[in-house]
């Protein structure tokens, strides 16, 4: 079974409700919290489907239930052919490649839709969500292929999901084995859902991987930034212990308020918090005038990635309480009205922009690894390291890559016909997210097993707050051996891990 990493063991639920959901809900469903669908939801979902049920009975031209879709979008669904073209809907739009979601992403891609049905947006029946919150419930999760979508509703991806909630597709069952999607639903005492009309197109209708996975990298993005400060506050006890730096007026209260900037704010009271009690914090050290920028505006860069995570945020918060199908089903009007709410622009831009600000960070990384080094150089040549000093080709390697992986994604090619004729490539600038939080988080981990190294040299032990326990838990670690490779992703969790 597709894992990354063990799932959060929890005995929480997430009641989704009339109140606005959240990225932290979404994130807790993706972790294991098991799901419910609270009275107020249930209303609206059932007030919803009345609207559908309404223009059934009368007849109206609505696209996807009674009228085609794309580019036959004015051709009628012969009555005796609806239920038909719903199952045709599923089986035309499972056009996913790739290796499959881990069921943490998994998870998180059911979780968005499920989320979605609850606003009241969608026009399906209850029996309908309660099916998709059974998923999760039963830890069923379809095989669902990672790449296909280009940002216009993730519709490869709602496919699989919908192919295994009515009896088809592929999945894992509980127990993490592969199996036809009709077993893993017999096996975790789930019967198979027949769409009513109009459900084929409404199990698609949503940007539900943009939403579920970004809120997951979303999620890592905080943790990457947390993790940059506490590299910066070692590097500076590191860069202290060899000589007249490592100036903390940079990081004080004075400069953030001269600026103003929240994301700063908080990056510099972080560096300073890990800091605290540290031989820095001395009145009567010598100490440089100031450092270099790579140094000294940390609390800029990082704070930067901070509030690009909170935009993020802002937009996920923004897509999980609203209603984004199409056509949206409207209950307190009886409308239903195609329009495009799935054009995710806005998220992917938030997507974009955090490559562009890890890029930043990663480099400022590297610069601190490279001052890092050469203080090393001596010991090095005396065979005193512990660190091996090509890692830093290494973190070189991944800025080079994180620079690249900065240029835009979206601007990307029209999709199939002069109906469907742009789409945001929110999933590619998702993608392209993960790899760089992954890079960075190395970038920073070779940072902060250099500054270690540096201590170590000097004989000196870190006394901050949070840079003491730190060091210390690196210096055990880089004492096992000098394998990059095992170094780099142990030293990476012990920076993300707070």
């Amino acid at each position: 079974m597709p894992s990354d990493g063990p799932e959060a063991a929890t005995a929480a639920e997430v009641v989704l409700s009339a109140a606005a959901p959240t990225v932290a809900d979404l994130v807790a469903i993706a972790d294991g919290a098991q799901v419910s669908v609270g009275a107020d939801a249930a209303q609206a979902v059932a007030a919803s489907r009345a609207v559908i049920e309404a223009a059934i009975a009368d007849g109206r031209p609505v696209y996807g239930l009674n009228r085609r879709l794309g580019a036959a979008r004015d051709a009628a669904v012969e009555p005796h052919d609806i239920i038909g073209f719903q199952r045709r809907t599923i089986a035309n739009h499972r056009g996913g490649i790739g290796e499959a979601l881990p069921v943490r992403q998994a998870r998180a891609v059911i979780a968005a839709r499920l989320i979605g049905f609850t606003r009241g947006g969608s026009g399906v029946r209850l029996a309908l969500v309660a099916a998709y919150a059974d998923l999760l419930n039963a830890a069923v999760h379809p095989v669902i292929p990672a790449r296909g979508s280009v940002g216009a509703a993730d519709l490869t991806h709602l496919a699989e999901v919908a192919a295994v909630v009515t009896g088809g597709g592929r999945a894992f069952d509980a127990s993490g084995t592969l199996v036809d999607g009709a077993s893993a639903l017999s096996a975790a005492g789930l019967e198979p859902v027949a769409l009513a009309p109009h459900e084929g197109l409404a199990v698609l209708s949503s940007n539900a991987y943009s939403v579920g996975i970004g809120a997951l990298a979303v999620a890592g993005a905080r943790a990457v930034a947390e993790a940059a400060d506490r590299a910066v506050a070692l590097s500076l006890e590191a860069i202290a212990a060899s000589g007249p730096a490592g100036n903390l007026g940079a990081f004080t209260r004075t400069v953030a308020d001269a600026r103003g900037g929240a994301g700063q704010r908080e990056s510099a009271a972080t560096i300073r918090d890990a800091l605290r009690g540290s031989a820095l914090e001395h009145a009567d050290r010598v100490v440089t005038v100031q450092d270099p920028l790579a140094f000294r505006t940390a609390p800029q860069l990082n704070g930067a990635l901070r509030e690009s995570v909170d935009r993020a945020v802002a937009e996920l918060n923004l897509e999980l309480a609203g209603r984004a199908d199409n056509p949206v089903v409207d209950a307190e009007s009886g409308e239903i009205v195609s329009g495009g709410n799935f054009q995710a622009l806005p998220l992917a831009l938030a997507f974009e922009g955090l490559r562009l600000v890890l890029a930043h960070v990663a480099s400022a990384s590297e610069r601190r690894t490279a001052t890092h080094s050469a203080t090393l150089a001596a010991a090095r040549a005396a065979g005193e390291t512990r660190v091996p000093g090509l890692l830093l080709y290494s973190a070189a390697d991944a800025v080079a890559e994180l620079r690249q992986l900065a240029a835009p994604a979206t601007l990307g090619i029209t999709t199939l016909s002069g109906v469907e004729d742009h789409a945001s490539l929110a999933p590619v600038a998702l993608r392209l997210l993960e790899r760089s939080l992954a890079l960075t988080e190395e970038v920073l981990a070779i940072e902060a097993l250099h500054a270690s190294d540096a201590l170590r040299v000097a004989g000196t032990v870190p006394t901050g707050a949070g840079t003491g326990p730190l060091a210390l838990a690196l210096d055990v670690l880089i004492a096992r051996g000098s394998a990059a490779a095992d170094l780099v992703p142990a030293a990476a969790s012990l920076l993300t891990t707070p």
